[in-house]
């Protein structure tokens, strides 16, 4: 059945005629949009809002009532909040859907089941059934995925637990649900038959699967790994080989296919990435798509579609042989992507759009909105403004005894920071990075290691006081930067 699904997808993508380019099609703003999905067999788009709302997006736009509100559940704001929606394969009938959330009470990852109401633009928020709860010892790293599979069962994304190189190393452990795809039993919540370890744990070795997929046509799991200080990862995983069932991705012991300095650990039969993409090209959190499978999509049939928060424009490429290329489609700040119940493909950016991709004339199963007018190639990465940033330097005066600083950042809009410290005359310490919500208020930690502070405290024996300098360069998804400079001394 899917090798015939598959060479029908292909038969229509080598028989449309030649189009433009792919282009962005506006479907709607949003505060904060996070993830899009639709139900099986309905037009209707499902946009996810971080604060805690799911809105609908129908043939008369965006509808002023949510369809779901968990504010009073969710913790939003930086890396936590509402991430994400699935529907039930049998959604129609069923009225089922679940969503991923990090809960306000204490951090927790949550998975909660609810059912449509009697109104099908409105969600029964008193069905509400908790599937699965994960302590979480750090706002980071929550994963956030949720995606039905091919089989049935429900799979869900979690990130390590935070905290740089996986302290706790969580990923490697079996014995933690973090730092995996869990697979589970959507009715019951139980783990779903055939896990490969007696849990629910299906794959483990990540740091944090932000955004996974099914390739609708082959069954393929691909994953969006988002990388520590020097590479990100697309980890995939051939149904034909299993569907990833019991591999070990290889974090932390490995950041992309190299081993982790930073880190002296083993990782047993680690499987490297399908492809890698590094900082020093100006990557920084990548967002993984969806092999395009839409016949409305003929140019980039066939391809990964996927994007990085700090690119301006989203990307393609082949899993097998990585023939990468920038697409057309300037989407800043991008977020995740989206699929339909026909396959037409949707991008989200963080600053509030929700795109759909198309190429010529949508398909006729796309949602039959009036939106507004194409994005033309260019306009939507005009982005010239360079974000504001804010640094507060604290802790200098007492480094040579506590050995650590700490630096207070806030971005007027999502942007990557990093921190580059001098103790001048003394030592460089260690860059920093970070991920920065908009106007949230971030502390980085700066430790001063032994050798740092050995010098440091020789140097104050010598002189009453040691320059402390600290450079903050913040890049936004636009790749507009700003750099602020503090200093302060450090006493004996």
């Amino acid at each position: 059945m899917r090798s015939a699904l598959l060479a029908a997808v292909l038969v229509l993508a080598a028989a449309a005629p030649a189009a433009a380019a792919p282009h962005l099609t506006k479907i709607g703003d949003f505060a904060s949009p996070v993830h899009v999905a639709s139900p099986p067999g309905d037009v209707r788009l499902f946009v996810v809002e971080q604060g805690g709302l799911v809105k609908v997006v129908d043939a008369g736009g965006v509808r002023p009532d949510p369809f779901l509100d968990v504010t009073g559940l969710t913790d939003g704001g930086g890396e936590r909040g509402l991430l994400s929606i699935a529907f039930a394969p049998d959604y129609p009938a069923s009225g089922l859907f679940y969503v991923f959330l990090t809960a306000q009470s204490d951090g927790a990852l949550r998975v909660i089941e609810y059912r449509r109401s009697a109104d099908p633009d409105r969600a029964d928020a008193s069905s509400g059934r908790e599937l699965l709860s994960i302590p979480h010892p750090r706002s980071n790293h929550n994963g956030g995925q949720l995606q039905f599979g091919p089989d049935g069962f429900l799979y869900v994304g979690t990130g390590d637990g935070g905290g740089g190189d996986d302290p706790d190393r969580n990923a490697q452990d079996l014995g933690s649900p973090l730092g995996k795809i869990l697979r589970l039993d959507a009715r019951s919540g139980a783990a779903a038959p055939g896990n490969p370890f007696g849990s629910a744990v299906w794959a483990y070795g990540l740091r944090n699967p932000w955004r996974f997929s099914f390739d609708r046509a082959t069954g393929d799991l691909v994953i969006g790994d988002v990388g520590q200080g020097a590479w990100e990862e697309v980890d995939w995983a051939r149904a034909a080989d299993g569907g990833g069932r019991g591999v070990n991705f290889g974090w932390p012991c490995f950041e992309g296919s190299r081993r982790n300095a930073n880190v002296s650990c083993d990782a047993p039969g680690a499987v490297p990435p399908a492809f890698e993409r590094s900082h020093l090209d100006g990557y920084s959190s990548i967002t993984g798509g969806y092999v395009v499978r839409s016949p409305g999509l003929p140019s980039l049939a066939g391809r990964y579609l996927y994007g990085d928060i700090a690119k301006g424009s989203l990307r393609s490429t082949t899993l097998a042989g990585d023939a990468d290329r920038e697409e057309p489609l300037p989407v800043p700040t991008v977020v995740s992507f989206g699929e339909d119940h026909c396959g037409q493909l949707y991008a989200v950016s963080l600053r509030g759009a929700v795109y759909r991709i198309d190429e010529g004339t949508p398909p006729t199963c796309a949602i039959p909105v009036a939106p507004a007018p194409p994005v033309a190639p260019g306009t939507a990465a005009a982005d010239r403004t360079a974000p504001r940033l804010r640094a507060r330097l604290m802790g200098a005066r007492r480094a040579a005894r506590t050995r650590r600083l700490r630096l207070a950042l806030r971005c007027d809009e999502p942007c990557r920071a990093t921190v580059v410290t001098r103790l001048r005359g003394v030592r460089k310490l260690a860059t920093r990075r970070r991920g920065l919500a908009a106007n949230r208020r971030t502390v980085v930690r700066v430790k001063l290691g032994r050798k740092a502070t050995r010098r440091l405290r020789r140097a104050l024996r010598r002189k009453p006081r040691v320059i402390v300098a600290v450079s903050v360069r913040a890049r936004d998804g636009a790749g507009n930067r700003r750099v602020v400079k503090r200093r302060a001394k450090v006493r004996r």
